[in-house]
C-alpha cells in the first residue's frame, strides 16, 4: 500500500477513534451543542476561554446533578471556575422544551417556609430574604442580581442566568432600592414584568459544558440562517468570522500541501 494512502487511513482512524471516545466520555449524543446566541459572551468581541456565539461546546451527561454541578456560590465557595465565572456552565430543557445552556448561579430551596441558598454561610455579599435573594457584585460586570424568590414559594430548583444577560441588564430589569438587576432566567423581570419559568429541577438538567472548539459552528449557523431555517437573534461578536478563515485558509493548505515533493528533494 502506498505511504500516502496509510498515512491517510490512520489519521482517520485516530479522528474517529476520537470522536468515539468523545461520545462514551460524553454519554450523551450528540456530544457537541452549536451556541446561536450571546447570553454567555463576555463582550461584543471574540475572547478565548469564553462561550461566544458560533463555538461549539462539548457536553457531559450528568446522572446526579447534586454532586456533579457546581453554582457560582458554591464555585466561589471551593475555587472552582469556568469559562470565566465561578461554578459550572449547565445545559438544561427549559418549560418550553428548548435547551439553555447558561451558568447556575444558586440552588434555592425551602426551610419551615424560608428561602435557602445552597452553599451559603454567612458570607456578607448573599442577602436572604423571605421576599428575595440578593447576590452583590458578582460576574465578569460586578453588577448584583436580585431573584425575588417568593413567587416560588416551595419549590427548590437552580436559579441560572446567562453571563451576558446580567452584565448587560436594562434598565427595565433595575430595581433601584437594591442597586440590583432582576435578570436570572427564573424572574427575567418577572416580579417587575409578570413572567417568569420556575426554578430548574434535577430532571431537566442535560448535562455541563466542559470545553469548546471556536468558530466552527459559525458554518452551521450561517446555513441556518441563510435557510431561514433559524432566525438570527443576536450578532457574532467580532473577529470570530475572521478566525474562523484563517483556521479554514490553514485546513487547505494542509491538505493540500505537497509533501511528496519534499521527500523527493530529500
Amino acid at each position: 500500500m502506498h505511504r500516502s494512502r496509510m498515512v491517510e487511513i490512520a489519521a482517520l482512524v485516530i479522528i474517529l477513534s476520537i470522536m468515539v471516545g468523545i461520545t462514551i466520555y460524553s454519554d450523551t449524543i450528540p456530544p457537541i451543542s452549536v451556541v446561536a446566541s450571546q447570553s454567555m459572551q463576555h463582550s461584543t468581541s471574540w475572547e478565548p476561554g469564553i462561550i461566544n456565539t458560533g463555538d461549539m461546546v462539548f457536553i457531559r451527561h450528568v446522572s446526579n446533578p447534586a454532586s456533579a454541578v457546581q453554582t457560582y456560590v458554591t464555585g466561589s465557595n471551593s475555587n472552582f471556575s469556568s469559562y470565566g465565572e465561578y461554578g459550572n456552565v449547565m445545559i438544561y430543557t427549559a418549560p418550553n422544551g428548548e435547551q439553555i445552556i447558561h451558568r447556575p448561579l444558586f440552588y434555592l430551596y425551602w426551610h419551615n417556609g424560608h428561602p435557602e441558598v445552597q452553599g451559603y454561610h454567612g458570607q456578607p455579599w448573599i442577602v436572604i430574604t423571605t421576599s428575595y435573594v440578593l447576590l452583590k457584585n458578582i460576574g465578569y460586570s460586578h453588577r448584583s442580581l436580585v431573584v425575588y424568590v417568593s413567587q416560588f414559594r416551595g419549590i427548590d430548583g437552580y436559579i441560572t442566568a446567562g453571563d451576558y444577560n446580567l452584565g448587560n441588564a436594562g434598565q427595565s430589569l433595575y430595581v433601584p432600592s437594591l442597586n440590583a438587576y432582576a435578570a436570572a432566567d427564573q424572574d427575567s423581570g418577572g416580579y417587575l414584568l409578570g413572567f417568569y419559568d420556575p426554578p430548574v429541577n434535577y430532571s431537566q438538567v442535560v448535562g455541563v459544558a466542559y470545553g469548546y472548539i471556536p468558530w466552527l459552528g459559525l458554518l452551521k449557523l450561517q446555513v441556518s440562517w441563510s435557510l431561514g431555517i433559524e432566525k438570527q437573534q443576536n450578532p457574532v461578536p467580532s473577529g470570530s468570522y475572521e478566525y474562523l478563515g484563517a483556521v479554514l485558509a490553514a485546513v487547505v493548505v494542509l491538505t493540500f500541501f505537497p509533501y511528496h515533493r519534499l521527500r523527493r528533494k530529500r
